[in-house]
């Protein structure tokens, strides 16, 4: 499971790094870990979760993004979570299970909004400028792997 959880937090990593520069979390990236996250929790050896789990952690955590993004959009007239983010999300459910899906989100927005008032602090970014979520989402996904493992 260990070389699991690394290959995981590499592709985390990966992710939050070109997410930092870009703002964009590409399919080529999120798409194929939902995938590899099912077929791990079908057939692997050593699962995070039962398939069932998986598969209904892909559709909560692309969903739940989703839906927030909706109503923001229907408040602000702007969108405010990526599509990327929502797919990153969904590759963490179908990893790590639907159960880690809202401990998930609630680590993210805390180190995420910590981040955004020190840089706002710092006078590096103003109060109405968008910061990246995909780090977020990939530093609270690696602790909540972390922890499943025993690490």
């Amino acid at each position: 499971m260990i070389g699991y959880a690394a290959f995981f937090i590499s592709a985390f990593l990966l992710a939050s790094w070109i997410d930092y520069r870009t703002f964009i979390l590409p399919n080529w990236l999120t798409l194929p870990l939902i995938g590899v996250g099912i077929i791990l929790n079908t057939w692997g050896d050593s699962a995070f979760c039962t398939a069932a789990e998986a598969l209904l952690g892909a559709v909560l955590g692309y969903g739940v993004l989703r839906l927030v993004d909706v109503v923001y959009f229907q408040i602000k007239r702007q969108h405010g979570i990526g599509q990327g983010d929502a797919k990153l999300l969904a590759a963490i459910g179908a990893i790590l299970g639907w159960q880690a899906i809202f401990p998930v989100i609630l680590i993210a927005a805390v180190l995420g909004l910590a981040y955004a008032m020190v840089m706002i602090g710092l006078k590096k970014i103003q109060r109405q400028e968008a910061i990246p979520f995909g780090p977020f989402l990939s530093i609270a996904a690696s602790f909540f792997m972390l922890l499943h493992i025993g690490l």
